[in-house]
C-alpha cells in the first residue's frame, strides 16, 4: 500500500489548464511595445472610429512596459539588473535587432533562441535594409518606413500565433493584425498627402524641402517618401548611431547649405540632448547675418520622436480616431505636424 500511493499520484491526470498559462512578452523599444499591444488587443478605444471593428483582447498574453522608455537613446542603453530579471522571466523577448540595441546584446545571448525574436532579421529581406556607408551593418531605424513596419507586424503575428492554444486566440490575433494594418495604411495615405502639400508650398517659393535632425534616424522615411513621390532631402550632424561624433567640417558645410537654401528650422529629437544642434544653428545664423536673412530656428515647444515614442498626455487625430504620442501612429502624426508647421 505504501508503494501504491506515489505510483497513483504519479500517473494521476494533471489539473493544470493550459489556458491559465500566461504568455509574458517583453520588448526593448516603445515602438515594439505598442505594436505587440495592438496585436493582442490591449488598445485605447479612442483610436477607433464608430464604424470600425473592435480589437479583441487576448487575456492570456501580457505585454510588459518596454525596457527603454520615452526619451531613451537605444544606441547607448545598457541593461540594468532589473532589466535582466525581466528578460529572464519573460516567455518572449522582442528586440528591434540590426544592432539598435548594441550594448544590450549580451543580455539576450544567454536566452533560448526560441525566446528571442528580432524584428529586423526575422521580417525584412536584404533588399529592404539600408546599408550604412563603408560598413556591412544596416540602419536599424526600420519603423520609419510604414510599409516595412507592416512587414514586421505580419511576421510578428505569425510568431505570436504559434503560441496560441486555441482557434479563438488565433482569430483574435488575425482580427487585430488586420485592423492595425488598416490603420497604418490610413497613416501612410495621410503622411504622403501632407508631405506632397508641403513640397508644393516649397516649390512655389522656389525652395528645397530639407529636413535637418541631430542624428541620422530618418533615412527609412526619406526612402519611403521617395518611393511615394513626396521626397525630401535629409541632413544630420551625426551618423546612424548617436555614438558617432559630429565634426566641425561637416557642421560648417551643412550650415552653408542651409543658409543658401533659406531653411527655416532644424529639429531636435526626444532621445537626443536638446543642445545637440546649437553649434549648427549658430553657424547657420552667422552666414545668414552676412546676407541679411532671418535666423534659423530650433522649435522650442515641439520635437521629433526618433528612437522612442512620446507622452501619453499628448495626442493627434487621424480620421475620427485619437492617438496618443505614446503610440506608433500618434508619434508619426506628431513628427509630420512638427515638420509641416515649422518648414511651411
Amino acid at each position: 500500500m505504501i508503494l501504491i500511493i506515489p505510483i497513483c499520484a504519479y500517473f494521476a491526470p494533471s489539473n493544470k489548464n493550459p489556458e491559465n498559462d500566461q504568455i509574458t512578452i517583453l520588448t526593448t523599444t516603445q515602438m515594439l511595445e505598442d505594436t505587440v499591444k495592438h496585436l493582442i488587443g490591449d488598445v485605447d478605444l479612442k483610436e477607433l472610429n464608430k464604424d470600425d471593428n473592435h480589437y479583441q483582447k487576448i487575456e492570456r498574453f501580457k505585454c510588459q512596459t518596454s525596457l527603454m522608455g520615452m526619451g531613451i537613446d537605444p544606441h547607448n542603453y545598457k541593461t540594468k539588473l532589473s532589466d535582466r530579471n525581466k528578460i529572464k522571466t519573460a516567455n518572449l523577448v522582442i528586440v528591434n535587432g540590426l544592432h539598435l540595441e548594441a550594448k544590450m546584446t549580451e543580455s539576450f545571448e544567454l536566452l533560448n533562441k526560441d525566446n528571442v525574436w528580432k524584428a529586423g532579421e526575422k521580417s525584412l529581406t536584404e533588399e529592404d535594409k539600408l546599408k550604412i556607408d563603408d560598413s556591412k551593418d544596416c540602419d536599424p531605424h526600420i519603423w520609419f518606413d510604414i510599409d516595412l513596419w507592416i512587414k514586421v507586424i505580419e511576421h510578428l503575428e505569425i510568431e505570436l500565433s504559434n503560441r496560441c492554444i486555441n482557434p479563438k486566440e488565433k482569430d483574435s490575433l488575425s482580427n487585430n493584425k488586420s485592423l492595425f494594418i488598416g490603420k497604418l495604411r490610413e497613416l501612410k495615405k495621410h503622411i504622403i498627402e501632407e508631405m506632397r502639400e508641403l513640397k508644393i508650398k516649397k516649390k512655389k517659393n522656389k525652395e528645397k524641402l530639407i529636413i535637418v535632425t541631430a542624428h541620422d534616424a530618418f533615412s527609412y522615411w526619406e526612402v519611403f517618401s521617395k518611393k511615394n513621390n513626396c521626397s525630401f532631402e535629409l541632413e544630420s550632424i551625426q551618423g546612424i548611431s548617436t555614438q558617432t561624433e559630429a565634426n566641425s567640417k561637416k557642421i560648417i558645410e551643412l550650415a552653408r547649405k542651409l543658409a543658401d537654401n533659406n531653411v527655416k528650422s532644424i529639429f531636435t529629437e526626444n532621445s537626443m540632448p536638446k543642445d545637440s544642434l546649437k553649434s549648427l544653428q549658430e553657424q547657420v545664423n552667422s552666414f545668414r547675418q552676412n546676407k541679411n536673412l532671418n535666423p534659423i530656428k530650433i522649435p522650442t515647444n515641439s520635437e521629433l520622436y526618433s528612437d522612442s515614442l512620446g507622452s501619453d498626455q499628448l495626442s493627434e487625430t487621424l480620421g475620427s480616431g485619437e492617438y496618443k504620442h505614446s503610440t506608433y501612429i500618434g508619434a508619426f502624426l506628431n513628427n509630420m505636424k512638427v515638420i509641416k508647421d515649422n518648414l511651411s
